[in-house]
């Protein structure tokens, strides 16, 4: 059986390179594809995922998403009407779901942000399987246009995929200039090219960065970049008050080293929190089902101000807080289903369907 999977996102290459592995073992045939992405990129190779570069990140406009869009789908469109996969799967990918819908391909699609309705909307209706965290109600999905027939959901948090795996607990090194003298605190910038976060304020981020760097001078500050222009642009304005990663790094790997993360996403405040860091999202957006669930196990806490982030960052730095933290994360963690392994086993089912 031949299975395509489209890999976009940092998270996404983590996410699927699990799913390839066992889908090889069952003796399939994979094919990943990606894009030209920094972080995706430079992720899928330093965990050894080779995949089929095709097409380019949209950027930041509207216009910019659609014309790189429109050009990847072509470029897919040749690959994929030449390889004739049993099926596709992708987490929301809108040129996936679009090739494989016009070449009357099955589309798995596994999403856990109903929250981001563009994507939402151009894969949804598209796709013949939804996949998705078991706290995400229904409803949250249907109003896409899928039924609920075609909805299966799993009960992990999607970073279970790889903080259960054993390789995740092998130590591994940090290749940063850490003090470990020094508490850590990790802050993970917004996804601002995101088209549901097209319209978000930065002066939110530059307050926020500049408020810890003042008030948390004795700390060890890492700040992780997405995109090349915030990586230049943290480095032209605070030089080195931060230390600053040129390249991907592991974030299961610095979050070892973390006393404290700041996310103004939605992945790594997930992992952070289930590994049992003190967690603080600050996301600007209206909470998410992922962010509302972690609130209430009391694994991660989303203050509305610069000043509540600041001051929450102190409080969690107690160490017995942190220790209470790690305990409730282990016993949530390990309640958790390997969400691999159920979706190996749909992607399994309805490929078969497809050969016969």
């Amino acid at each position: 059986m031949r299975v395509w999977i489209d890999i976009l996102t940092p998270k996404q290459a983590l996410f699927f390179n699990h799913l390839i592995e066992d889908l090889k073992i069952r003796s399939h045939e994979v094919l990943p594809t990606s894009r030209h992405y920094r972080e995706a990129n430079q992720l899928a190779k330093k965990i050894g995922l080779d995949a089929v570069i095709i097409g380019e990140h949209g950027g930041g406009s509207l216009y910019g998403k659609l014309s790189t869009s429109s050009k990847r789908i072509g470029l897919l469109a040749d690959l994929i009407n030449e390889w004739k996969p049993c099926c596709a799967v992708s987490f929301s990918s809108p040129e996936c779901a679009r090739v494989a819908y016009g070449l009357g391909i099955k589309h798995i699609c596994v999403n856990d942000s109903p929250h981001a309705q563009s994507v939402a909307r151009l894969t949804i209706p598209l796709s013949e399987i939804l996949l998705t965290p078991w706290i995400i109600p229904y409803s949250a999905w249907t109003r896409y246009g899928i039924s609920q027939n075609n909805i299966i959901r799993y009960k992990a948090l999607d970073p279970a995929a790889w903080l259960k795996r054993k390789k995740f607990h092998e130590s591994k090194s940090l290749d940063l200039p850490v003090d470990r003298s020094k508490k850590t605190l990790t802050i993970r910038l917004e996804e601002s090219f995101a088209s549901y976060l097209l319209e978000s304020n930065e002066e939110w981020s530059d307050k926020l960065l500049k408020g810890v760097a003042d008030r948390y001078q004795d700390k060890n500050i890492v700040v992780l970049c997405r995109y090349e222009q915030q990586l230049s642009k943290i480095l032209e304005s605070y030089g080195d008050r931060f230390i600053v990663p040129r390249e991907v790094v592991m974030g299961s790997d610095l979050l070892k080293y973390t006393d404290v993360f700041i996310g103004m996403g939605g992945t790594m405040n997930a992992e952070s929190a289930l590994m049992g860091i003190p967690t603080i999202s600050a996301y600007r957006g209206k909470d998410t089902y992922v962010e509302s669930y972690l609130i209430k196990k009391g694994l991660l806490v989303k203050p509305r101000t610069v000043k509540g982030v600041l001051d929450c960052i102190e409080d969690l730095m107690n160490e017995r807080k942190k220790f209470q933290i790690t305990r409730k994360a282990e016993g949530l963690l390990n309640k958790m289903e390997d969400p691999i392994k159920k979706i190996a086993s749909i992607v399994e089912r309805e490929g078969s369907k497809a050969n016969l």
